[in-house]
């Protein structure tokens, strides 16, 4: 998710199919096989011309083995006149008491209300509960990713709960976001000409009401307007939800499908059966904290970015959060920020690599892609360090600029090396792996690390150590000389030594070649044979490895 301000690692982890075969962006429809969630069906009647918000409804829980006194639901502070009744069991039916606790709590940055329903009598162990509620905002209001406004109304789950939420209790109580994931119906009903989109399945409707089935653990999140509407078929349906028409609408549907595709080829089968790209005015999105966000099975963009054209960084980005930040969410601390943040730069890396070709690539990692945000790169994570701000990727805080910039410029680089140390086939099966057997769960870190070194077989103590529990970059030099048709050559650091397998690229007028360097201590050195005379030899030229460079070092010359 892309802000102005930050990212948040709210939205996170949580994938599909482990495949021994290449993948390709198939639509993955199984309902999930994680423990059992709560499910809804909510009524949301819009008004945009007031604007007013009313949503109504039911929430059932599964059984608990053991009597309780209350249940607690969350609810964003937005919302107003807030009811409950249990409707079963019937041992607790009837008017409840509501308390409010813990108010404001935080979800960044903006307050949500804990309510806790207190029944005539306790619930009972080993029954189901309903609950029946409902609810009112009327006036504009905005929240993170939710604006109640005339133009458009869009809510995102997953960041304001604009329904009344569940805590997931398998969430660490000093992590992030700890919203339970839901499945249920929902059903619109908006003036003429609105179109509604949402997650889940629309089914058939009549005018000015649509309804969603969702059969997947999500986060309910939607989008209305006055919508204009493109789809185009393929493996993939996608569908783009545009307030004016552009030139460019064909290049958002073919890119999009595009960047699906290399990404399941990555983490596996898309999981949902559509894809779509939902508009929303540069305004409102600011407003709402975010450029771009990223839902179960489509993408709020705001308006800027449809004007400039399709830009495969960006959606690469956004799409990636799909796996990463939308089926898994991390459960702990320790490593939120680079199991959704940075593995989803990554992802944007990888499709701008595959897409775009090497080059692009490699410019992307040093100093930034054309048209998306500049400090996601090498050059943004420097200008942190020469400023006193680098900090652990382990354990970056909360909901703040830095640890964006972190983890979308040394995380997805960190990862991005990662995938070159185990070999891509290797890393990408982990990834599908991890997916698979944790779909809709949280995943804690050390228990992602322990999947890496089970399935690379390796030993990556020292990786992690050096990459994302310590701060800091290695400042490689190369010298080197050619005698006759010997080329020697030293790869030197300074202490802390960090340990990186390093390209090494010689020319001549009539080509040349690249052979590897491992470096681990003070200083590695190379001695070749030479047919010809070496007109240059560059040191990791496709800037695989992070490291400081001479122009960074001119560029933040206080960094030492």
């Amino acid at each position: 998710m892309n802000s102005r301000n930050y990212k948040t690692a709210a939205l996170v982890l949580g994938l599909f199919t482990f495949l021994i075969c290449g993948c390709t962006a198939r639509p993955s429809n199984a309902v999930s096989s994680s423990p059992a969630t709560s499910s809804y069906k909510l009524s949301i009647r819009l008004a945009p011309e007031i604007p007013r918000l009313d949503v109504s409804g039911t929430i059932q829980l599964p059984p608990a083995d053991v009597p309780r006194n209350d249940i607690e639901l969350s609810l964003s502070e937005l919302m107003n006149d807030f009811h409950v009744e249990v409707v079963s069991p019937s041992t607790s039916s009837g008017a409840v008491k509501l308390e409010q606790t813990d108010r404001p709590q935080s979800r960044s940055g903006w307050g949500v209300v804990t309510w806790k329903i207190i029944p005539a009598q306790p619930f009972p162990a080993n029954e189901p509960i309903v609950l029946r509620f409902s609810y009112a905002r009327e006036t504009e209001g905005a929240s993170f990713i939710f604006d109640l406004a005339k133009e458009v109304t869009f809510a995102g789950g997953v960041g304001t709960a604009w329904y009344p939420q569940l805590e997931d209790l398998a969430a660490d109580k000093a992590g992030p976001f700890k919203g339970q994931r839901s499945t249920g119906v929902l059903e619109f009903a908006v003036p003429s000409g609105y179109m509604v989109h949402a997650n889940g399945v629309q089914q058939q409707t009549a005018a000015g009401v649509f309804r969603f089935e969702v059969n997947q653990p999500s986060f309910f999140s939607f989008g209305a307007a006055r919508y204009m509407v493109k789809k185009s078929d393929g493996p993939i349906h996608t569908a783009l939800y545009a307030l004016r028409s552009r030139a460019s609408e064909a290049q958002f549907l073919d890119g999009t499908a595009r960047i699906l595709k290399v990404l399941a080829d990555e983490f596996g089968d898309y999981p949902f059966s559509e894809f779509a790209i939902v508009e929303v005015p540069t305004q409102q999105s600011s407003r709402a904290g975010f450029d771009g966000a990223s839902m179960d099975s489509f993408i709020f963009v705001n308006s800027d970015y449809l004007d400039k054209g399709f830009n495969t960084a960006f959606f690469g980005h956004e799409i990636s959060h799909q796996w990463w930040g939308n089926v898994i969410i991390s459960k702990s601390v320790d490593g939120r920020w680079m199991l959704s943040e940075g593995m989803a730069q990554f992802g944007s890396l990888r499709a701008v690599e595959v897409l775009e070709g090497e080059t692009a690539a490699a410019e992307y990692r040093r100093t930034g892609y054309p048209g998306y945000i500049p400090d996601q790169c090498a050059r943004g994570y420097f200008k942190l360090v020469s400023k006193g701000q680098d900090h652990p990727l382990l354990n970056l805080s909360a909901n703040n600029n830095q640890s964006r910039v972190l983890a979308d410029s040394k995380g997805a680089i960190v990862w991005d090396m990662l995938a070159r140390t185990l070999g891509r086939d290797v890393f990408n099966r982990i990834l599908r792996k991890v997916i698979s057997e944790n779909k809709y769960q949280r995943v804690a870190w050390q228990q992602f690390v322990n999947a890496l070194e089970a399935g690379s077989g390796q030993d990556l103590k020292w990786f992690v150590t050096q990459w994302i529990e310590q701060t800091g970059a290695p400042d490689y030099k190369l010298t080197w000389k050619q005698e006759g048709q010997t080329l020697q050559g030293t790869v030197s650091q300074t202490a802390p030594y960090f340990r990186a397998d390093l390209e090494i690229e010689v020319q001549e007028s009539g080509g040349g070649f690249v052979k590897v360097v491992q470096i681990s201590g003070a200083q590695a050195s190379f001695n070749w044979t030479l047919p010809f005379r070496a007109e240059s030899v560059t040191l990791d030229p496709y800037y695989r490895v992070l490291r400081w460079t001479p122009e960074f070092r001119a560029e933040v010359p206080a960094a030492h």
